[in-house]
């Protein structure tokens, strides 16, 4: 006896018209950067920009400098389930590499004059409310902010 499955002729349809996966190699792309400050001599408790805008398929390498004389984190749940992290590259303020991070990566916590970079792809929209300094007292002093990915 010969099973039938309604839906299935629809879903190869739905498949051929909406195609389920990317154009291209995803893996072969040039990094977009974006630059955030977390924080800045004048104003140690902020992030620059806030308000950060991603495109989903696209790789980004956010450059996290914290230029303040306090360690801050980058950290937003709702955003590190909507991304494929690729890795997240530690270095010291004369540019050496000193870690390079594989895997899941739940935030970011940067040393006073240090640099890291967080190379990713976003996979699913949505705009996220959650970005913040981990830090005690940092999101309540403002160290706050918003990721739209498109």
């Amino acid at each position: 006896m010969r099973k039938s499955f309604p839906f299935a002729g629809l879903l190869l349809l739905n498949t051929i018209i909406f195609p389920v996966h990317a154009a291209g190699n995803l893996s072969r792309q040039e990094p977009i950067e974006v630059v955030v400050e977390l924080g800045s001599e004048t104003n140690p408790l902020r992030f620059y920009p806030q308000d950060l805008i991603f495109e989903t398929g696209k790789l980004y390498r956010m450059i996290l400098r914290n230029p303040s004389n306090v360690k801050h984190y980058f950290s937003s749940d709702s955003f590190v389930q909507s991304i494929y992290t690729r890795k997240v590259m530690a270095y010291m303020p004369d540019g050496e590499i000193v870690a390079e991070i594989k895997g899941q990566v739940r935030e970011v916590e940067v040393f006073p004059g240090h640099t890291a970079d967080w190379w990713f792809v976003p996979i699913q929209t949505g705009t996220f409310k959650d970005l913040k300094c981990t830090v005690e007292g940092h999101s309540e002093a403002g160290m706050v902010g918003t990721i739209t990915i498109k």
